[in-house]
């Protein structure tokens, strides 16, 4: 068994839900990890001519960008007749998306190498994925930043937020106690949102002296910059945004610290 978490608590700050993956691996570096959720998810509250002007858009979309595995199950769940998809493709933004998708006996038209919005913003602007319309299901706290990008290449671009993005406030208590206790390493944010949730549920003095005393990591560069916004650059950033791929980046970061002290 690998060793490079060996003796380390990680706090996993994602929904129990979600979090299956990240412990498995934690685990298989020897560590030890601590779910405390700071997120929680509710379905958006759409208006008759809301949802009808957004089913209508899904069945005249060229391609539907489906940006996480939250997008998918709540565009699932608001849509009325799998026969709007006829003819439509699908981008998921990570492999995750991408499997989930296959459980519903759908898959995936594209996949960008580089798992974020941006990669699928850079195939329609570079011409390597073509629509005339396109529809996004959103999160209340998504990025949508790069419509203007797509709108600005002639690209007709619909998002609806289908779904709220809220801390989790029954995790409050928890959070402050396991934090405030000695023990926890490393703390690990899958989302920018999770960054935001962290220092709201915390009193500023414990977010901050958590923060600057433990090993931080991110799974990808919106979720840094919202830790840069903060002042505390995360030290773990992995190549590819995926939850495994920043614990094998958190495990090779102690690998090679414990290798300078030799």
């Amino acid at each position: 068994m690998e060793s490079q978490l060996q003796g380390r608590r990680v706090l996993v700050t994602r929904a129990v839900h979600q979090s299956a993956s990240m412990c498995a691996r934690i685990r298989r570096f020897g560590g030890e990890p601590v779910v405390v959720p700071v997120i929680s998810y509710r379905k958006a509250e759409l208006t008759e001519e809301d949802r009808r002007v957004w089913l209508d858009s899904v069945r005249m979309a060229d391609w539907i960008v489906l940006t996480s595995k939250n997008a998918l199950d709540f565009f699932m769940d608001t849509l009325d007749d799998p026969g709007r998809l006829k003819g439509v493709r699908l981008a998921a933004v990570g492999k995750k998306t991408g499997r989930a998708l296959e459980t519903r006996g759908l898959k995936a038209d594209f996949v960008p190498e580089r798992f974020t919005v941006r990669g699928v913003a850079d195939a329609f602007r570079n011409g390597r994925l073509k629509a005339a319309r396109i529809a996004v299901p959103l999160g209340s706290m998504a990025d949508t930043s790069w419509f203007a990008e797509l709108r600005n290449s002639g690209i007709a671009v619909t998002g609806q937020v289908l779904y709220e993005t809220v801390p989790d406030v029954s995790s409050g208590r928890r959070l402050a106690d396991t934090v405030a206790a000695p023990g926890v390493d490393a703390v690990t944010f899958a989302s920018p949102s999770a960054v935001r949730f962290f220092t709201e549920l915390l009193d500023e003095p414990l977010w901050r002296k958590v923060l600057e005393s433990c090993t931080v990591a991110a799974i990808g560069t919106a979720t840094a910059r919202a830790l840069e916004s903060l002042g505390y650059p995360p030290d773990v950033v992995p190549e590819k945004f995926t939850a495994p791929d920043m614990i094998d980046a958190l495990a090779d970061y102690y690998k090679k610290k414990e290798g300078m002290k030799r």
